[in-house]
């Protein structure tokens, strides 16, 4: 006969007063005629609005509002923690507990994309006001429990902390352990009498991070002790010492903070020491200061700022500070309204190259930027003007102020079989305040002149795309052909040329571009004819490409005699240029822009990277070449590259990775940049890496040396990027 099975709900007052109520669910009931005291025996499950409680035997004292569970005892909490625990004694809220031989579950972060528990054991834990516990004989670990089947028993976790007393505060946010040991797979191998580290409830945790030890020809020994502070749910302030052997100590800030319209970030350094290059120089106070915000003040008007600046030209490279060869400050206010943009700007530079004049560097004060669009309509008159004032200062060589108007009005035509027609015009206008500017037509340095310029430009485009599917592919071919009118006042010689088109680098992305040279101080000046074709197929199944080509060339009816000599323009027909990503497998990725010679089909410029990914292996090799930067005199102004960078990752072993890396130069000979090699171990626990570079630069204060880090990671304890 089937045992009876009672199933009773019974609603229990916590107060007297209170309604707020607990639901009892159970197959066994026993209580007493005034319902004072209850026992429930067989699956009991209370419910609450935080928690549900299971266990084998629970008692309820209703008028001393206490409860007592035994045997399996499981609470699942709201905020996602789980308790297991033999014994429970505890007001019917569970604010207020004894617990016995108990193990918390605490979710943490995911671990390759699964979920994590953090897990707390102890002998015995007292709750008060559920915003404070104290653990006797506990223990604390983020690493997951193995089973080991011929044991029959779960190992030791990986890392763990182990303390005769731990108090968690849950108001104060930190854990603080007594007499704590710091064990490795059930070993301890250090001893503390007094730890703390933030609570794992909170997200953002006050402490000090995982340290990076370093080694360095300029600073010998080296260590970074990083400590994170949350200031408020909007704000954090990282602070990180520099102590190293050979060097005084430096400090270094980061500062961000949260705003209902932007965010605001700042970085400050500084250090004091004694300089030696080229003489001595004592107590030299170095440092250097990045202040980025970016705020929305409408939902149309946006204003960005940005403070970069330092005190000499080396301490950046030397302190490994996010280096950059030059620093931008600027302020900008930008605005779209409809389909018109509105901007007002202004730049300072600090140019840290050594082969640069810092005395050369422009400032501008302001630039003021304005796009006026009608709407974009096809078969009829579309309109855009360009308005940009700019006012260009420095303290040795030539300044201008410019006002440069351009309009344009284009007639885009589609027919039904896709074949475009847009015919379009334009109208180019500028003036100019020109200051201390050595005019190359005239051979003559000029102090204060005012110069106009006005010259039209007509274009027509011409392209149609052929489209063919089959059961597996889609295949597009699309040939353009563009015609662009000019005249010889587009290249204007006469004002100075802020845009350098000796930096020019002609690729696929320019070729249909009404003016191929960057900004607006010079234009293509010849009447030329651009085609190109592009093939496209993709995978019906995936959308995705597996193989997409451009190639394009031009014609030019007059020589571009002002470029430099290798820009490969300058000649009536121009170099060919090529854009393709192949992706023959999901595993293998080919791209590159290529730019080839159009007399000897050699490559001039290539801009190239290959991946292979084959389980737990990673390949990528990368290589820019290019040929010298000839002036139009034939001079070298600028050398030609072709440098490689590789880097190999593979996955040695469950949570271990090696991965080596290297870039060089290949010319005649190698010439070295750098190579190194970085062995990680990462686990949901725990973590650590061992990183060696050498390095090749021309920085007096760090000459080519090895370099040494060495970073660990403690999960909810330490942490750091590894």
């Amino acid at each position: 006969m089937a045992k009876l099975l009672f199933f009773i709900i019974l609603l229990i007052n916590i107060s007297g007063e209170s309604q707020d109520q607990i639901e009892i669910n159970a197959d066994q009931f026993t209580y007493d005629k005034d319902n004072t005291r209850i026992y429930a025996t067989g699956n009991v499950e209370i419910l609450d609005e935080e928690f549900k409680l299971f266990a084998e035997k629970v008692f309820v004292n209703n008028s001393s509002k206490v409860l007592s569970a035994r045997e399996n005892v499981k609470v699942f909490n709201k905020d996602g923690s789980i308790l297991k625990a033999e014994k429970i004694i505890a007001d019917q809220n569970l604010n207020n507990a004894v617990i016995e031989d108990n193990y918390l579950y605490i979710p943490g972060k995911q671990f390759n994309g699964k979920d994590n528990y953090l897990r707390i054991a102890a002998k015995k834990v007292e709750r008060r006001n559920k915003d404070w516990e104290k653990m006797e004989f506990g223990k604390f670990t983020a690493c997951k429990l193995c089973f080991n089947e011929e044991l029959k028993k779960y190992e030791e976790p990986l890392i763990q902390l182990k303390a005769k007393k731990i108090i968690h505060d849950k108001k104060a946010l930190n854990v603080k352990y007594y007499d704590v040991f710091f064990d490795v797979k059930g070993r301890s191998v250090f001893y503390l009498p007094y730890f703390s580290h933030p609570s794992p409830l909170v997200k953002r945790k006050s402490g000090f991070l995982a340290p990076n030890y370093f080694q360095t020809h300029f600073f010998g020994l080296g260590l970074d002790v990083p400590y994170y502070y949350p200031i408020d749910d909007y704000q954090d302030l990282t602070m990180i010492p520099k102590f190293s052997q050979k060097k005084n100590p430096a400090l270094f800030f980061e500062h961000r903070k949260n705003f209902k319209n932007g965010e605001l970030e700042s970085e400050f350094s500084g250090t004091i020491e004694n300089r030696e290059i080229n003489q001595l120089k004592e107590n030299k106070k170095r440092g250097h200061i990045k202040t980025k915000g970016s705020f929305d003040l409408n939902e149309n008007t946006y204003f960005d700022f940005q403070v970069h600046r330092t005190t000499d030209r080396n301490y950046l490279n030397t302190y490994k500070y996010n280096y950059r060869d030059t620093l931008e400050t600027n302020v900008k206010l930008e605005s779209f309204r409809a389909n018109n943009y509105y901007s007002f700007q202004s730049y300072l530079f600090q140019d840290l190259r050594q082969e640069f004049n810092r005395r050369n560097t422009p400032k501008i004060l302001p630039r003021i930027k304005l796009n006026l669009n009608s709407d974009n309509y096809t078969n009829d008159l579309n309109f855009n003007t360009n308005i940009e004032f700019a006012n260009i200062l420095r303290t040795d060589g030539n300044e201008t102020k410019k006002l440069f108007l351009q309009q344009k009005i284009e007639f885009p035509k589609f027919f039904k079989d896709g074949t475009l027609i847009k015919p379009a015009a334009y109208l180019n206008a500028g003036i100019y305040n020109i200051e201390k500017f050595q005019n190359p037509k005239t051979s003559t340095f000029e102090f204060d002149k005012i110069r106009t310029n006005f010259f039209p430009q007509v274009s027509l485009e011409l392209s149609k795309p052929f489209y063919k599917k089959d059961q597996n592919f889609i295949t597009i071919i699309s040939p353009k052909i563009l015609g662009i009118k000019s005249n010889k006042k587009s290249f204007f010689r006469e004002i100075p040329d802020e845009s350098s088109i000796n930096n020019f680098d002609f690729d696929y992305i320019d070729l249909f571009n009404i003016n191929r040279l960057s900004g607006n101080d010079r234009f293509d000046s010849s009447m030329r004819i651009d085609y190109g074709l592009t093939f496209l197929k993709k995978k019906i199944s995936k959308e995705e490409d597996i193989t997409h080509i451009e190639i394009g060339q031009s014609f030019q009816l007059d020589k571009n005699k002002y470029l430099q000599q290798n820009s490969g323009i300058n000649d009536k027909f121009s170099d060919i240029v090529i854009n393709f990503r192949l992706t023959p497998q999901e595993n293998i990725k080919l791209n590159s822009y290529l730019k080839i010679n159009k007399d000897n089909s050699s490559i001039k410029t290539a801009y190239s990277n290959f991946l292979i990914h084959q389980k737990n292996s990673f390949l990528s090799i990368s290589n820019i070449r290019s040929a010298p930067v000839l002036n139009i005199t034939g001079e070298n102004v600028k050398e030609g590259i072709n440098q490689f960078s590789f880097r190999y990752s593979q996955e040695l072993a469950d949570h271990w990775n090696f991965t080596s890396f290297t870039t060089f130069d290949k010319k005649n000979k190698i010439k070295m940049h750098n190579f190194g090699a970085k062995l990680k171990y990462e686990d949901e626990c725990f973590g650590l890496s061992f990183l060696w570079t050498r390095q090749f630069t021309h920085n007096p204060e760090d000459p080519t040396s090895n370099n040494f880090a060495f970073l660990f990671s403690i999960k909810e304890v330490m942490e750091s990027d590894l």
